[in-house]
């Protein structure tokens, strides 16, 4: 009888395993700035990169600032990504930032971006980046760049981007950044501090050619300025760069931004 017990209480706590382990990855939001995001989760591989991501990295604290982190467990190693619940458009985007962004990890990459991830063919994804990496190359002096794509197709398209030359030190403590989306331009600027001291902008316009996006073989049509289509999101992310499986130095890696808005034009 003991021995029948014993095989029935093993076999409920099977079960509550593998539906704890279902779970695990089962849709979560948060509340960060006075918006409502939701937190990316999969067991599955996904992009930016080849990377697990998991809603155990993402956090907000008693301050109310949010923390995304990079992290090994059971010798595993997962991302950290947000994308928000509310549909955005043209207008200003703002984080400000607490953490070591000129010191992260070579094989790290910090970003700040929208995205739709339905109008690939018609919009390009609506895709302007902020991103902070050394893109796996420990010497490399540049650490911040802004993008708006399409960025390159067989080759780069320079007028698309700026990196900035400034010391990647300045990025480390408080730093604000910003994005202005306007149907003619989109302005980027970074600041030292919580929009103290200019340190570096980039300005692009209209009056650039078009440039059409590839992706498995499909292409977008041709974009200049993306446009915002009906689910185009902000999002903010920390991730393992290509096929690295791990950060270069081994250890796990944290930001922290203490605040997100956004003004609509």
């Amino acid at each position: 009888m003991r021995g029948l017990l014993f095989v029935f209480l093993l076999f409920l706590l099977n079960a509550c395993g593998n539906r704890l382990g279902q779970s695990d990855y089962m849709p979560r939001e948060l509340k960060f700035s006075n918006h409502q995001w939701w937190i990316k989760s999969s067991p599955e591989i996904q992009g930016p990169g080849n990377n697990i991501y998991h809603h155990r990295n993402v956090w907000v604290d008693w301050l109310g600032h949010l923390h995304l982190k990079v992290n090994e467990q059971d010798g595993k190693w997962s991302c950290a990504e947000i994308y928000s619940k509310e549909k955005l458009g043209y207008g200003r985007y703002k984080i400000v930032v607490d953490s070591q962004l000129g010191d992260l990890d070579p094989n790290l990459v910090f970003g700040f971006f929208t995205w739709n991830p339905e109008d690939f063919k018609s919009l390009a994804n609506s895709e302007i980046d902020i991103e902070f990496s050394r893109w796996g190359y420990p010497l490399a002096p540049r650490v911040l760049h802004y993008s708006v794509h399409p960025v390159s197709l067989q080759k780069l398209f320079l007028e698309r981007f700026q990196s900035s030359n400034s010391n990647p030190k300045n990025w480390n403590g408080l730093s604000s950044h910003i994005i202005e989306w306007r149907d003619t331009s989109i302005s980027f600027y970074s600041y030292r501090g919580d929009e103290e001291e200019l340190l570096e902008e980039f300005h692009f316009s209209n009056v650039n050619p078009p440039r059409v996006k590839g992706k498995q073989g499909e292409f977008s049509d041709p974009v200049t300025i993306p446009q915002p289509g009906d689910h185009t999101q902000a999002r903010l992310n920390f991730w393992i760069f290509g096929d690295n499986e791990s950060p270069l130095y081994g250890a796990d890696g944290e930001v922290i931004i203490r605040s997100f808005s956004y003004e609509a034009y």
